[in-house]
């Protein structure tokens, strides 16, 4: 649904060099700081920016042909809504410009949980506000199939951020392309099911998931842990061989690890030694650097596995070893 081969652009201070990348229907993300070009990646599979070189294809068309256009939806971190219409207007507007079929725009805020905006004049919305409004519109309609999303859970209203994750998932359900761009890893792993990973406008890696850069980061796998006594928890960790670190942080136990079965086995035996009340478990995610790190040493296991196979495959039988 999203192709660029040999992408070359540039809108200072962001530019990209040479991608050649593509994406289907389902959630994915592209992870990066914005200086390493993940906004200006969306802007040219919406069709607004012009290459340098190279080549994008949205929906087997160029993304700058109308009927294209009318189904993409981008929503950067400040869009532009036209101040003087109604939110209501807005939602009315875009449907007309998209070929929808009429629906009730309050319908459609209550799906984020902002309907309470409907009456409201885009210049009297607070930024948060503005935002939620336009996720609404991109996640609602009915004729979007490609969604451009520059960090969607930041700078958004509250009542929409605990609901955007499941409509996202939906609409991946449904068929449609999701491509967030976000600087978050934490972010990227609860929305998307795989992750492009650019640096400097360049791709460093692709990984299928978050835990597999987490058992490739230099600094192993950490674990945060909530649960009711968090000093009887420590005291049972340390105990534990495959725990290789142990602390506190806010008031949860997090825990480092070589591996994720490993760790995850050495919790609950602590979280049973210990008696504790268990209230949440998770991996954290690596940090930008450990995740780039990651997948360089991804990278060269992969190698080295291959050549090893190489050199088994070459290898003479023993019977027919020289004497």
């Amino acid at each position: 649904m999203i192709t660029f081969e040999a992408v070359a652009a540039r809108r200072a201070p962001l530019t990209l060099a040479r991608l050649s990348l593509s994406w289907g229907p389902g959630l994915h993300s592209v992870v990066g700081t914005p200086a390493d070009g993940g906004p200006l990646l969306l802007e040219l599979a919406a069709g607004r920016t012009r290459l340098r070189s190279g080549r994008v294809e949205v929906l087997e068309a160029s993304p700058l042909d109308a009927r294209v256009r009318r189904q993409v939806a981008l929503v950067p971190l400040e869009p532009p809504l036209p101040d003087a219409l109604r939110t209501v207007e807005v939602l009315t507007l875009a449907a007309t410009l998209r070929g929808e079929p009429p629906s009730d725009p309050k319908v459609r805020l209550a799906a984020l949980g902002v309907e309470s905006l409907a009456p409201r004049r885009v210049g009297t919305l607070a930024p948060e506000e503005a935002r939620a409004v336009a996720l609404a519109e991109a996640l609602t309609s009915t004729r979007v199939r490609v969604l451009l999303l520059e960090e969607p859970l930041v700078g958004v209203d509250p009542r929409a951020v605990a609901r955007l994750p499941e409509l996202l998932r939906a609409r991946g359900r449904e068929g449609c392309a999701v491509l967030v761009a976000t600087a978050s890893l934490r972010d990227a792993g609860d929305l998307a099911d795989d992750h492009v990973l650019l640096r400097g406008g360049t791709v460093v890696g692709r990984a299928a998931s978050l835990d597999e850069l987490a058992a490739f980061s230099p600094g192993g796998v950490r674990m945060r842990i909530l649960v009711s006594d968090p000093r009887a928890l420590l005291a049972a960790l340390a105990a534990e061989e495959a725990v290789d670190a142990v602390a506190r942080s806010d008031g949860a136990v997090v825990a480092r690890g070589r591996d994720a079965p490993g760790l995850a086995a050495a919790v609950g035996r602590a979280v049973v030694a210990s008696a504790v009340d268990l209230t949440e478990m998770r991996i954290e995610p690596p940090t930008m650097d450990e995740a780039r790190g990651a997948v360089a040493g991804i990278a060269t296991a992969t190698y080295e596995a291959a050549h090893a196979r190489t050199r088994s495959a070459l290898a003479l039988p023993s019977e027919a070893q020289p004497p």
